[in-house]
């Protein structure tokens, strides 16, 4: 199935744009600026409008399956969002003091990971209304991570040279002191790819065996996907899989190094749909709703542009 989407809106901004989210039922965009004054902005999907969204400076967002977005700065809120948009933090646990946390919320939002300082990852189980710390590793050299959709495991990836290494926690909610599995390696993925977790696993770049793959739950095992038509001449350089796990879109470079947009199903086959923004651009921020129907697309420029399409 060849994907086919058409512009529905395009709203300018003021700032550059780092990082796009859309919340699990796809109503709200959250937006991530990249400039000194990083913040939060909440858009209505269907309109661009924009509603209230948490203040102050912030360093990573996360939406947790059951809508909540958790926002990172030097402390890690959680907000509940409501019609008006988000209301007092329900939750907070401190962060990084230099603001640079990054996190990962699980889907079922009783579990949440943080990323302090590019060096300490913690687990907290925030399922109870007292957040209790159940993991502490060391994570100097971590590239992603994320939670399986079934909010059973953190999985995490770090480089320290080549391949890429993953490791895993299985969560247990009595548990305490939880430990992680040895680094595995990843030795047919690219050691720069971004990975992304999809229902039947992760989903990343193999340049060895020339696909997008699936690394199945487990086994890692990896699997090519036959989408060797969404990277065109080079490797993407950033890679967003739909929670639903049907679809996929990547950024890449074309030989003039203009930045080009592609997305497809993952089950499908045939072209990709393409886009290429106007201008240069040091990179673009990209976003799928959970069942692939929208995409959002910005450029990481000042000012920055927003573009909105929908699926046809």
């Amino acid at each position: 199935m060849t994907l086919s989407y058409r512009l529905e809106r395009e709203l300018p901004t003021d700032t550059a744009i780092g990082q796009l989210q859309f919340s699990p039922d796809g109503e709200r965009l959250a937006l991530l600026t990249s400039d000194k004054n990083n913040s939060v902005r909440l858009l209505r999907s269907q309109d661009l409008a924009p509603v209230p969204a948490p203040r102050f400076i912030r360093n990573d967002l996360a939406f947790a399956g059951d809508g909540a977005l958790f926002v990172a700065g030097k402390t890690v809120h959680r907000h509940e969002l409501g019609e008006a948009g988000s209301g007092k933090p329900t939750l907070a646990i401190e962060g990084e003091k230099k603001g640079l946390t990054r996190i990962a919320a699980a889907p079922d939002g009783r579990w949440l990971a943080l990323h302090k300082h590019l060096d300490v990852l913690e687990l907290w189980y925030v399922g109870d209304p007292n957040p209790t710390k159940r993991a502490t590793v060391r994570a100097s050299s971590l590239v992603d991570l994320g939670f399986r959709p079934d909010s059973a495991q953190l999985w995490f990836t770090s480089r320290v040279s080549s391949p890429l290494f993953l490791q895993t926690i299985d969560l247990e909610p009595g548990g305490s002191n939880l430990q992680p599995t040895p680094q595995q390696p990843l030795p047919s993925v690219f050691v720069y790819s971004p990975v992304r977790a999809a229902p039947r696993g992760l989903v990343a770049v193999s340049d060895s065996l020339g696909d997008v793959v699936l690394l199945e739950w487990g086994t890692w095992a990896a699997r090519p996907l036959g989408l060797r038509a969404l990277w065109g001449e080079r490797l993407p350089e950033e890679l967003v899989v739909a929670a639903g796990g049907d679809h996929v879109a990547t950024v890449t470079r074309d030989p003039d190094n203009r930045l080009r947009v592609r997305a497809a199903a993952l089950n499908g086959d045939g072209e990709p749909f393409t886009f290429r923004p106007e201008g240069s651009a040091p990179g673009l921020a990209l976003a799928l709703t959970a069942d692939g129907a929208r995409l959002a697309v910005a450029t990481r420029t000042t000012p920055s542009t927003l573009y909105l399409f929908s699926r046809t």
